[in-house]
């Protein structure tokens, strides 16, 4: 009797040793809603060599919605001093395909925060002296066709985009859901480079 009490002990340690109770990462998480952070650059036409940039200026002290005082997300986030986004610019191939278009991270024209290429392009907003996490990255057309921009590329609310603090592992993870009026009602900038 003593053997299967034993093995039944050794079971349920094993058991509840495999249960996961770090729930800091999910608690460190908190979410807000704030307008008009992100906005892209639009033109009246594109041509070839042209470029489509993307900005964001993010004020330390940002409006929330529901609150009457303005939100101090640097102090939030324990002193973040970036905010990370990421979007997709697509190509039509036919009248039902589209594929990703990629650049090399030196055809990027970044003039704020920093930015990587890849299957999406990966985009930090840098703080600065002025107070501001900002970002300004423009991406190079470079054949003609029919293109989309769009945000959220694993899920979340049309006509927005998702921005997170890179905050270290002690500190609140603010994300901030911000709409961009530049989106249609699918949530995608489409637009035609001559």
């Amino acid at each position: 009797m003593k053997k299967y009490i034993s093995i039944f002990i050794v079971l349920i340690a094993l058991f509840l040793n495999s249960c996961n109770t770090n729930d800091a990462g999910f608690y460190r998480n908190v979410y807000v809603d704030s307008d008009g952070l992100v906005s892209i650059e639009t033109q009246s036409s594109y041509s070839v060599g042209d470029k489509i940039y993307l900005k964001a200026n993010i004020p330390k002290l940002i409006v929330e919605e529901g609150q009457t005082t303005l939100l101090d997300i640097f102090k939030t986030t324990g002193g973040a001093t970036q905010f990370n986004f990421s979007y997709i610019i697509e190509k039509q191939t036919n009248a039902t395909d589209w594929e990703v278009v990629t650049v090399n991270d030196s055809e990027l024209d970044i003039e704020n925060g920093l930015a990587q290429s890849g299957y999406y392009i990966n985009s930090f907003c840098n703080y600065n002296s002025t107070e501001e996490y900002q970002y300004r990255v423009g991406f190079p057309l470079m054949s003609s066709g029919n293109y989309r921009l769009y945000f959220n590329y694993n899920g979340g609310e049309t006509g927005t985009v998702e921005l997170r603090s890179i905050s270290d592992k002690t500190n609140l993870i603010l994300n901030i859901t911000s709409n961009v009026t530049e989106l249609n009602s699918s949530g995608v900038y489409n637009f035609t480079v001559n």
